[in-house]
C-alpha cells in the first residue's frame, strides 16, 4: 500500500467521458479504440464498483446474520427481509462481475487467461498509442 498503485484504479468524476467512449468502443458503435492509460476507464468503474460491493456485501451479511445486535445495520437496509434482498442482489452483481470479466478476457486478450493461470504471458501486450 505504500506505493499508492491503488489509486490508478479507483473510478474520478473525469474518467466518466472516457468510460462512455469505451462503451461505445465494446458496444462496435466507434471503430477506434480510445486512449487510456494503464486502465481504461470501464475498468476503473468495474473495479472501483467491485470494492463497493465487497463492502455492502459484508454489511448486509452482518445486517442478516446479528439482526439483533447490529439493528441498527439492519435498520439501514430497510429491515431484516430487505437486508436480505440487498444481500441477494449484492452476490448475484458479484456473479455478473465475474462472468463479464471472463468474456472481457476471451474478447480482449485470450492469452491472458493462460497467464492469470500459468504466470507466463506468451501473448503480446496490445498498443493503444
Amino acid at each position: 500500500m505504500k506505493s499508492r498503485e491503488w489509486r490508478a484504479l479507483l473510478f474520478m468524476p473525469r474518467d466518466v467521458p472516457g468510460a462512455v467512449q469505451m462503451v461505445r468502443y465494446y458496444l462496435r458503435l466507434r471503430r477506434d479504440h480510445p486512449h487510456q492509460g494503464k486502465h481504461n476507464p470501464l475498468q476503473k468503474l468495474a473495479y472501483t464498483g467491485v470494492i463497493v460491493l465487497g463492502a455492502l456485501a459484508v454489511l448486509t451479511g452482518l445486517a442478516v446474520y446479528k439482526p439483533t445486535q447490529l439493528g441498527w445495520l439492519t435498520a439501514l437496509f430497510g429491515g431484516f427481509q430487505a437486508a436480505r434482498y440487498w444481500h441477494f442482489w449484492i452476490v448475484w452483481l458479484f456473479v455478473g462481475f465475474t462472468i463479464a470479466h471472463i468474456i472481457l478476457v476471451f474478447v480482449v486478450d485470450p492469452a491472458s487467461l493462460r497467464a492469470m493461470l500459468t504466470g507466463w504471458y506468451r501473448g503480446r501486450f496490445p498498443s493503444h498509442d
